[in-house]
């Protein structure tokens, strides 16, 4: 008998995929890991990796702070920009025009954030935050942006405490799956903001963002 008699087979007479029929819409046949067959959701095999560095002297200030304006000759990596608060509320805004030049990535279609990952060394021994923010900008307006504000919204997507060790030669992982808020609108700005607990802790930061598209 021939070694494969697919070969021969119309293609009216092929069958589909092993497990075709179980296998949710909008999913690809996959071999993974183990050598099993595997049906998974196409948005996985279309992702974008973002990458953020940078760097803070907080000066005594436990506020938050973010990047430099572009025309800051350090931008995007120094983070002097003073959030004015420790907390992010919609007790403190930021400008449109300091959103604008701070901002590190505009999404260019609907998405998620799948996973956070990197490194952070500070010369104190403490907690640290990182924290992800996304603008939601309305064309053509010049309020600034604030937390839970109908236009020009600010949404908190996720504050990440990060140990560091008193040393720069020493780092603190960053190794986040679980977000406040993963998703993203096309035209969403996110922008990265990092505090110290203490306010004496030189920060430097480097994380890779994946986003995986929703449609």
């Amino acid at each position: 008998m021939a070694s494969n008699e697919h070969k021969n087979l119309s293609n009216d007479n092929l069958h589909v995929p092993l497990d075709f029929s179980t296998a949710s819409n909008s999913t690809v046949l996959s071999k993974n890991s183990t050598g099993s067959v595997e049906w998974i959701p196409q948005v996985s095999l279309q992702s974008t990796i973002v990458t953020i560095r940078g760097f803070m002297n907080p000066g005594g200030s436990t506020n938050y702070w973010y990047p430099s304006a572009m025309t800051d000759t350090k931008a995007s990596f120094e983070f002097a920009e003073d959030y004015g608060a420790s907390s992010i509320t919609a007790a403190t805004d930021i400008t449109v025009s300091k959103v604008m030049r701070s901002s590190c990535y505009a999404a260019p279609v609907k998405c998620s954030i799948n996973q956070i990952s990197g490194w952070m060394a500070g010369d104190v021994s403490e907690t640290a935050t990182l924290a992800l923010i996304k603008c939601t900008p309305t064309a053509n307006l010049s309020d600034s942006f604030e937390v839970g504000a109908g236009t020009n919204t600010i949404t908190i997507l996720d504050e990440i405490s990060v140990s560091t060790y008193g040393n720069n030669n020493k780092m603190g992982v960053i190794d986040e799956t679980s977000f406040t808020v993963g998703s993203l609108s096309k035209g969403d700005l996110i922008i990265p903001l990092v505090k110290s607990a203490g306010g004496s802790n030189d920060l430097y930061f480097n994380i890779s963002i994946e986003l995986i598209y929703s449609n």
